[in-house]
């Protein structure tokens, strides 16, 4: 599933959330769906971010990039030698050198994994993916 697909499916969701909160008067639910709706929101903003990245550097930069299994990218895990990347909409970032991940973790998660979700919902909205760099992407 490319960004584009996953901008459109939040969005579908986003529609079907609002139709519910229109027929709900139970605050507890509306509350949930409410916050539903907060993280198709940081999603969104994550991947248009993401698209915005993508189009500002040279396209050349990802495409020479190597293509990443999740096999593969969980052995870019830090340790013994080895580089620290993780994964963000699909595209594999080289954090080795950020302080904020000193031993290849970050808030309890750990380098050689995809961190979409985590970083949607503590990052949404802030420039952080365009001062990395970045070495490939994931294999659809």
């Amino acid at each position: 599933m490319n960004d584009r697909d996953r901008i459109n499916d939040n969005l579908n969701e986003m529609s079907d959330t609002i139709d519910c909160l229109y027929t709900t008067a139970n605050s507890c639910v509306r509350n949930k769906l409410l916050n539903h709706l907060r993280r198709n929101v940081s999603n969104l903003s994550m991947l248009v971010q993401g698209l915005q990245i993508g189009e500002s550097t040279n396209s050349s930069q990802i495409s020479t990039g190597r293509l990443f299994t999740p096999d593969e990218l969980a052995g870019y895990n830090g340790k013994n030698g080895n580089p620290a990347y993780v994964a963000v909409n699909g595209i594999v970032y080289d954090v080795s050198n950020v302080a904020a991940w000193g031993g290849a973790t970050h808030f309890g998660l750990a380098a050689g994994a995809d961190v979409t979700s985590q970083f949607a919902s503590c990052h949404a909205g802030q420039p952080i993916l365009g001062k990395l760099k970045m070495v490939g992407k994931m294999k659809e």
